[in-house]
């Protein structure tokens, strides 16, 4: 009998650990899948902004970032969060293979008209005038330097479902001015990412270390 009772109490122990991890995996999955995601910075796309080391951008894998999933999900209809103009988003590289993924910022939204002239970004205003958009996390050295693809000038009109983005290196960034490919634009890409790509908002730098760090939200004045 007090066998049959220690054999009990042993498998009632090892349920017991099995319904925890269970639980734990389930917990995990819920959180990765809509409220936080890590992700890895590869690229010398968003210096200085993300993956600067010793005062140089790198350009291998560099800084783990914590993203929110909160703007790509709704409950029961309810949106949490949206991504507005500024913010620093993940997606999954329009042009690439599955599993790659581009970190960008988001320079225009459903709506927006914008403008890329003279090495800057204009946005139209609500009385129809072109305004330059400030772009205080971009060095000195990309200041001025956001020149479009194979033009002077270039003209968007973002729509419904979509966005613009643009690395802050400008000088080294395949973002909506190439339609994300290296070669530049062509008759079947578009400049515009598809809001079904995202992967979420860039929140924080957890690592290395000496890089913890919230990400500041930008405000516009358009």
């Amino acid at each position: 009998m007090e066998k049959k009772t220690i054999k009990f109490k042993f498998s009632k122990f090892l349920l017991d650990i099995f319904i925890d991890v269970v639980i734990v995996f389930v917990l995990v999955l819920f959180i990765r899948h809509f409220i936080f995601a890590p992700f890895r910075v590869h690229g010398p796309s968003m210096c200085d902004t993300f993956n600067v080391y010793d005062g140089e951008c790198f350009s291998g894998d560099g800084e783990y970032l914590i993203t929110s999933r909160l703007p790509l999900n709704s409950i029961f209809g309810w949106q949490i969060a949206e991504i507005d103009r500024g913010d620093v988003v993940i997606f999954q590289a329009p042009e690439g293979e599955k599993g790659e993924y581009f970190i960008k910022r988001v320079i225009g939204v459903p709506g927006d008209k914008l403008k890329i002239a003279n090495g800057n970004v204009y946005v139209m205003n609500e009385n129809d005038e072109y305004v330059e958009l400030e772009e205080p996390y971009l060095s000195e050295e990309n200041q001025g330097q956001t020149i479009p693809y194979r033009t002077e000038e270039a003209y968007y009109e973002v729509p419904e479902g979509s966005l613009f983005v643009l690395g802050d290196n400008r000088k080294k960034s395949s973002d909506s001015r190439r339609c994300f490919k290296s070669l530049g634009c062509d008759d079947d890409s578009t400049p515009y990412l598809d809001e079904n790509l995202l992967e979420g908002e860039v929140k924080a730098v957890i690592f290395p270390l000496s890089h913890i760090r919230w990400i500041k939200e930008m405000e516009y004045s358009i």
